[in-house]
């Protein structure tokens, strides 16, 4: 099964749907994540039309910020579980039954901890295997920075913490080891995490 997870900051504009497009020809995904959709119900039924997808779950923006949009083909067999502005959580009918939740992390500083909390609760709603995506709107190490003023160590702490009390290892990455920049600031904010399962 290939998953694709893409913050992709609006789909409001044609720019942003022809590389939607484009991606998914190139990696011909049967599943797609995406946060900060900026859409609503009408926009991300023509949306799923348009990229050939079958069902949709989804949070709808808060106007212009925010939405996240999980769509799928029908020969993958997806049962919806919960969904908020932080999280789409699904259980992924396999030859394994295992749980994919697209996650988008709280970008404002003083409520980082509102994104830790979401995790740890949806850590402890099943146990099966699980993998968790998306735009954490945080990094790790500040190795996972360039450019700027360095991280300060308690937030970095705040989201290790919060993954290991969830069995939650990161799956590495390839090529580029920023996901996100802001002039000559990068960052590695997206990642894939699971557990031991």
């Amino acid at each position: 099964m290939r998953i694709l997870a893409w913050n992709c900051c609006g789909l409001a504009s044609a720019r942003a749907v022809r590389a939607l497009l484009e991606i998914q020809k190139r990696e011909k995904p049967d599943v797609i994540f995406l946060s900060e959709s900026h859409l609503g119900k009408v926009k991300a039924e023509k949306l799923r039309r348009r990229v050939g997808f079958d069902h949709l779950i989804l949070h709808e923006s808060d106007g212009r910020s925010g939405g996240l949009l999980l769509m799928w083909k029908k020969e993958t067999k997806i049962v919806a579980n919960d969904f908020s502005r932080f999280f789409i959580d699904v259980t992924v009918e396999d030859e394994v039954s295992w749980r994919l939740t697209g996650f988008y992390g709280e970008p404002k500083w003083d409520k980082k901890s509102d994104s830790w909390v979401q995790l740890r609760d949806l850590h402890g709603r099943m146990s099966r295997p699980w993998l968790v995506l998306g735009d954490f709107n945080e990094i790790l190490y500040n190795s996972e920075k360039e450019g700027g003023v360095p991280r300060p160590q308690r937030y970095m702490q705040a989201f290790h913490d919060t993954l290991s009390d969830c069995g939650l290892a990161d799956l590495g990455y390839e090529g580029d080891r920023f996901t996100w920049q802001r002039g000559r600031v990068r960052e590695r904010r997206d990642r894939g995490v699971a557990n031991g399962s």
